[in-house]
């Protein structure tokens, strides 16, 4: 497939790279040649403010073309059920490729912005948070659509089927609240509790220790057992050396430990 743009930047050539391993079963070859896209053999994509007789044809926005980070004017709108953004024209209602790159890039997170209680980028400050779309693959859904608009200008286009696989991810602050943790740090916080009052925090505490209850944060036999019967390949990150070889040490069968 060959797309053609009037300014081939970095940012396009990368959107377009993602859009084409997701969807397509060929790679989208990006030109600014005019003469050999209108002579190309093949599916087409204008992506200009042009407009191309018999070719598939999306108006873009500025921020590919951009070099620069810069707050954008979003207006959100509803697109078969679902949020979409940068609305234009052509044979798609909105620069897919703008609006896919502004997502999959957290362009946002590069802007000005309010950071949470551990320094980091607010969720509530997104826009995928203010429209309602957080919990939401938008960008796959966006792509379903191309798909079907595709398809209606070239029905023999060949399209990629989707691959899903499930790799689930812990990142380890702290993977014991007692144990695992040396007697000075215990013997330390034990005499913090008993100074403070923290009565049933100390009990516990002892109780954990002398092997009397479970520590607190011991879940990993039953995540052991639910990726046993699930038959998944956890990844466990960590900061902290002693955390990983404890993990390690606990685990019922191998389990691939990353320390981050």
């Amino acid at each position: 497939m060959l797309l053609y743009s009037e300014h081939i930047s970095p940012r396009l050539r990368y959107v377009a790279g993602f859009i084409s391993k997701e969807l397509l079963a060929l790679p989208i070859r990006v030109t600014s040649d005019k003469e050999a896209f209108v002579t190309h053999d093949g599916p087409r994509i204008n992506y200009s403010a042009e407009n191309i007789p018999g070719t598939f044809r999306i108006i873009p926005v500025p921020l590919l073309s951009e070099t620069n980070i810069s707050p954008q004017n979003i207006s959100c709108f509803e697109h078969h059920g679902r949020k979409a953004f940068f609305a234009t024209g052509g044979n798609f209602p909105f620069d897919i490729f703008a609006a896919s790159f502004y997502l999959i890039t957290r362009y946002e997170e590069w802007l000005p912005h309010e950071k949470d209680e551990y320094g980091r980028y607010a969720h509530t400050n997104s826009l995928a948070w203010k429209e309602g779309f957080l919990g939401i693959p938008l960008v796959n859904y966006w792509l379903l659509d191309l798909k079907e608009a595709l398809k209606a200008v070239y029905p023999n286009l060949v399209f990629r089927h989707p691959d899903f696989k499930f790799a689930p991810t812990y990142d380890i602050d702290q993977a014991w609240s007692y144990l695992h943790k040396g007697w000075r740090r215990n013997l330390g916080a034990a005499l913090k509790e008993l100074v403070s009052g923290k009565w049933s925090r100390l009990q516990q505490r002892l109780a954990v220790l002398q092997g009397r209850r479970k520590d607190p944060f011991d879940a990993y036999e039953w995540l052991d057992g639910l990726h046993l019967y699930c038959r998944l390949k956890p990844y466990y990150f960590s900061s902290w050396r002693p955390v990983v070889r404890a993990w390690t040490g606990i685990s019922r069968r191998p389990v691939p430990v990353c320390s981050s």
